[in-house]
């Protein structure tokens, strides 16, 4: 039994690791935001969408489709902070040929010397 939990405990981890995820920074004045995928599904182009999402008005949002080309594990797309509106922003990027999500948040506040919740 406690073989079984090892290894069921060991896979769990492994799927987890491997999950396609979205994660953001700030690297000087911008934010980037990279979709890494789970190597597994990289056989062919993979179409995603960046959906950025203001924290008050729809006029900042923006959506942004990437390729991800064969055999690559990731793909980013960036904003400028300045001329950002204050707040919690959200960013969902989907890949469009399975409709799978993926989501993070983070603050842009009046020090910009934060960052993110995730």
């Amino acid at each position: 039994m406690k073989k079984f939990f090892f290894f069921f405990s060991f896979f769990l981890f492994f799927v987890i690791l491997q999950a396609s995820s979205v994660k953001c920074k700030k690297k000087e004045n911008s934010i980037i935001c990279t979709y890494f995928l789970d190597r597994s599904d990289s056989s062919n182009n993979i179409k995603l969408k960046f959906h950025w999402i203001s924290p008050q008005t729809p006029k900042d949002d923006r959506i942004r489709y990437v390729i991800i080309p064969q055999d690559y594990g990731s793909a980013y797309d960036y904003r400028f902070i300045p001329g950002r509106i204050k707040g919690k922003w959200k960013v969902v990027v989907t890949r469009t040929d399975t409709n799978k999500t993926s989501s993070t948040t983070f603050d842009i506040n009046e020090s910009e010397d934060y960052f993110f919740n995730d």
